[in-house]
């Protein structure tokens, strides 16, 4: 059984607001694709599946960018522009990892109380997906 803690978080100007359940944030992820190395966001390393989002407030304050391959929805703010999450759209045939459509990685800047700073950062090779 895991432990899971809920965690709130937001985007800066805080139209949307969320909860969601993790097993406690202890590393980070950067992807080095070009929207991410552009964003500069550090996500979370796992993917949380959709029930582990437990409440999007302003969810008609987000908007959806794609691009590529369109594997990726890529969620930001109207109002600050920032990205407080990605979700999976369809997982590249070469992808090895766990993720699966629907599946969430979250903007760790955004979560209340988090040092992203203090965290494991692994680099991950979006660029060739």
């Amino acid at each position: 059984m895991s432990n899971k803690t809920t965690y709130q978080a937001s985007c800066h100007c805080g139209a949307v607001r969320f909860r969601f359940r993790s097993e406690e944030i202890t590393k980070g992820c950067r992807c080095n694709c070009s929207i991410c190395v552009r964003k500069g966001i550090v996500t979370s390393a796992a993917y949380l599946p959709p029930e582990d989002l437990e409440q999007i407030e302003g969810t008609s304050s987000l908007a959806l960018y794609q691009f590529g391959d369109k594997d990726v929805n890529h969620h930001f703010c109207r109002t600050c522009g920032i990205c407080p999450f990605v979700t999976v759209a369809a997982v590249p045939p070469t992808y090895g990892g766990t993720a699966k459509p629907g599946y969430y990685r979250i903007n760790l800047g955004c979560v209340e109380s988090l040092d992203v700073y203090a965290l494991d950062i692994e680099i991950i090779d979006g660029r060739s997906l």
